[in-house]
């Protein structure tokens, strides 16, 4: 699978000046941190306490002279590099013992620049945050980018795997904004910078490489130092208003069919206003919290970015339809929003909202799965929910845990599958399941929680979300080992997160890292 002992020798490169470190380890310029370091620890491990590694030391890139010297003293001496942007990749792909992890997080700026063609760009590092870029486009320039809501995730790996957030549906993914990515690549054996535009030459490598860069998931083709938006990206909207609605478990328990109508109603409604041409609610942007039932409430949290509240009032409306319980509280405490009943609305400045829903959650043990739908939920899928989330729980293990559904399509919808590396251009509903908890101990227990409900969810496709069906496949930024891994046979992961276009993404692979110097458990794999 890996090119764990590549060197700079074998790609044809000689090694730049360096200094020794701890264990007479040599690094080129730059601050490397070291296992007795204090920053050592939080470095080497991510969002997720599941993970963490031992890398020989860790590289604080600071600028792109920097970023390449420190691949190449990390080639030179044989050791794997892997890429730290935020640190919330959901599996251990950065983990790395006795490797160097390229730590991103000190290259934060956003601004405006220019492209590889002279043109007015906003440009993201690397190791910007969501709320770095929320921040700065909006205050320095009033406008933004539809990408994600939890402001610790890192740009870095968000937008290269597509991204998507509360705007998508009026503004399409984040990528389909994207105009080039600069990057530190290992071609023909020079390790150096490369900007790949989507204008470059039809066919050329560096518009694979570019077109790779918007879906392909990161840590597969080099070290993306930096993103190059369109200069007309959209403004936000002034005002927004806010919705929380809650469905007791406890009354829910009373009238079963009252969920099955509840998750039946989200899934129609959502069918019939996705469409690629839709205009009434393509502001709309909702989120319906499946949790355990030892959490205590089903949660609809909903964000409306146009001034008239009546299309939200009609959409809360049809989520009710058919139902005898009714909403007894409105609550979103993650972000900070109350709202106390009967009150399902208030308005507020977007920027004030975005920061209201802008919650990462706790640093925890967590694992997730996903899944595209097409098509309303099928009974197999709603009697799985019920099933699964209200199993006892004695212990409260679960009541961090849920099946999250987004709302999906519109804009997103209205390019073709092959425009973007990332193909699901068709679905009306994005599902992530989680579930988080803090001792080891219960490590199976979640896990098998988490595999269980996702089985049976989808056992009429073989317990996955099968593409171009009901379902079409996963999201490769809520990346799941279930799925395959690299070296095992005939790994269902290629063709959930990327569909037609994996093989794209290899010839790409076979251009731009022949060596595969850049390597994870479910990586781009070279052609056979």
């Amino acid at each position: 699978m890996a090119a764990a002992g590549v060197s700079a020798a074998s790609l044809g490169l000689s090694g730049g000046a360096a200094a020794a470190g701890p264990g007479g380890i040599e690094v080129s310029e730059g601050q490397a941190v070291f296992p007795r370091d204090p920053r050592y620890q939080t470095l080497s491990q991510g969002f997720n306490q599941r993970f963490g590694s031992t890398p020989a030391y860790i590289r604080l890139v600071g600028n792109e002279s920097d970023a390449v010297a420190g691949l190449r003293t990390a080639l030179d001496q044989g050791r794997r590099p892997t890429i730290r942007g935020g640190g919330h990749c959901y599996e251990g792909f950065v983990d790395n013992d006795k490797g160097v992890i390229l730590d991103l997080s000190t290259m934060r700026g956003v601004r405006t620049a220019t492209d590889k063609f002279g043109a007015s760009t906003y440009c993201v590092e690397g190791g910007a945050t969501n709320w770095d870029v929320y921040t700065t486009l909006f205050r320095k320039y009033g406008v933004t980018i539809p990408a994600g809501s939890c402001y610790s995730v890192g740009a870095g790996g968000h937008i290269c795997g597509g991204g998507y957030g509360l705007l998508s549906r009026r503004n399409g993914l984040t990528v389909d904004h994207l105009v080039q990515v600069d990057v530190v690549t290992v071609r023909g054996g020079a390790v150096e910078v490369t900007r790949a535009h989507r204008d470059d030459p039809k066919g050329s490598p560096e518009q694979d490489l570019f077109w790779a860069h918007t879906g392909g998931g990161g840590g597969n083709f080099g070290v993306v130092l930096r993103y190059h938006f369109r200069h007309d990206i959209p403004e936000p909207p002034p005002r927004v208003w806010l919705s929380s609605v809650a469905w007791a478990w406890d009354d829910l328990i009373k009238e079963p069919e009252d969920f099955r109508r509840l998750v039946t109603n989200f899934g129609s409604f959502f069918a019939a206003h996705s469409g690629k041409d839709e205009t009434v609610y393509r502001g709309l942007f909702s989120i319906l919290k499946l949790t355990h039932r030892s959490n205590g409430n089903v949660v609809l949290l909903s964000q409306w970015d146009e001034d008239d509240p009546a299309p939200l009032d009609s959409f809360l409306a049809a989520m009710e339809e058919g139902m005898k319980t009714k909403a007894t509280m409105q609550t979103y405490s993650a972000g900070g929003l109350f709202l106390p009943y009967p009150d399902k609305r208030r308005q507020m400045p977007w920027f004030q909202a975005t920061m209201t829903l802008n919650g990462s959650g706790d640093n925890q043990r967590g694992k997730y799965k996903s899944a595209y739908h097409r098509t309303p939920f099928t009974a197999r899928h709603i009697d799985a929910f019920w099933e699964w989330l209200t199993k006892p729980d004695p212990d409260d293990d679960f009541s961090q845990t849920l099946v999250q559904v987004d709302s999906y399509g519109c804009r997103i919808n209205a390019h073709k599958p092959a425009e973007a590396a990332i193909p699901q251009r068709d679905s009306i509903m994005k599902l992530q399941y989680q579930t988080y908890w803090t001792d080891p101990a219960k490590d199976s227990l979640h896990l098998d929680y988490l595999r269980g409900i996702y089985r049976d969810v989808y056992q009429a496709t073989h317990g996955i979300p099968e593409i171009d069906t009901d379902t079409d496949g996963a999201y490769v930024n809520y990346p799941d080992t279930d799925l395959g891994i690299v070296g095992q046979a005939n790994p269902a992961y290629p063709r959930l997160y990327y569909k037609q276009n994996y093989s794209r993404l290899q010839r790409t692979k076979k251009t731009w890292d022949d060596k595969n110097v850049f390597h994870h458990a479910q990586s781009i794999t070279l052609p056979s």
